[in-house]
């Protein structure tokens, strides 16, 4: 999902025209506040989240240093092999050390790029077999330099001609990538005019942190959305009133509940082990 139209290297404005996460850490951050009593401790605001968002958050490492160290936020619910979970599981289990020793920056750090996590394992487009079909377009891994830098995204191949197919491919007309970006572009114009709290699910009461479970919230938000089928309808004719429907009314809200409940679970942790 997007952080910001483009992360411009040190920009103090990345993610302010259209930033999917920033809104979503926002309603997530008021909808914790309303629901969760201050007597649980300490969390960072939202701003303090939102400046590990951007390029300073984990989209910021596909600039910097492509293919390396980046974590790739990608689950096919059908066949999931848990490395998405197992990172906002890491998060989670920083971010309670990090609430228990008042350490706010990296408090802050921990809640964003686990929100990320989360926001992307439960976007359909993150549902789609990416790197498989990347692996298979990119016959040399080694990423292209231009200027020196390494630029990701561009196709190799053992001839120019085949270069230029896997290329077309990725990036052409109904290409891997073109559509990817259609569909997350669709979902961030498809909210741009919506108040962050009214991104909030409606049926969220404060009885949902009483014991709050970040796996579990996580894996139920993404049943729902799954079932949807919503990338596989978007691939056979693109964006229609019903996927914007159902961006609005069902996957903001579950994206927004699942990093709340996740949120919520890291603070309730940290309280009950540092009271222990």
């Amino acid at each position: 999902m997007y952080a910001s139209l483009c992360l411009v290297e040190n920009s103090k404005h990345s993610g302010e025209l259209i930033g999917v996460h920033q809104k979503l850490d926002r309603t997530a951050r008021w909808l914790l506040a309303k629901n969760l009593s201050a007597t649980h401790g300490f969390f960072p605001t939202t701003k303090q989240i939102l400046h590990f968002e951007g390029t300073r958050g984990p989209d910021g490492l596909k600039n910097k240093s492509p293919g390396k160290d980046e974590p790739e936020h990608f689950i096919q619910p059908d066949h999931d092999d848990g490395k998405l979970i197992g990172y906002v599981l890491d998060h989670r289990h920083n971010l309670i050390q990090a609430l228990k020793n008042h350490n706010e920056e990296r408090a802050a750090f921990e809640a964003a790029w686990m929100a990320h996590a989360i926001t992307d394992g439960l976007t359909p487009a993150h549902h789609y077999p990416f790197r498989k079909v990347v692996d298979e377009l990119m016959t040399d891994k080694d990423y292209k330099r231009l200027f020196g830098k390494e630029v990701k995204g561009i196709m190799r191949g053992n001839s120019m001609a085949q270069a230029a197919r896997n290329n077309w491919l990725y990036w052409g007309a109904g290409g891997v990538m073109t559509k990817h970006i259609a569909f997350e572009y669709g979902v961030a114009y498809a909210i741009a005019p919506i108040p962050y709290k009214k991104m909030a699910p409606k049926d969220f009461a404060r009885d949902n942190l009483s014991a709050p479970d970040a796996k579990t919230a996580f894996y139920n938000s993404l049943e729902k959305i799954a079932n949807l089928k919503m990338y596989d309808r978007f691939l056979k004719k693109g964006w229609n009133t019903q996927l914007i429907i159902e961006t609005r009314e069902i996957l903001i809200p579950e994206i927004v509940r699942a990093i709340t409940l996740a949120w919520a679970d890291s603070i309730i942790s940290a309280t009950e082990k540092e009271n222990a």
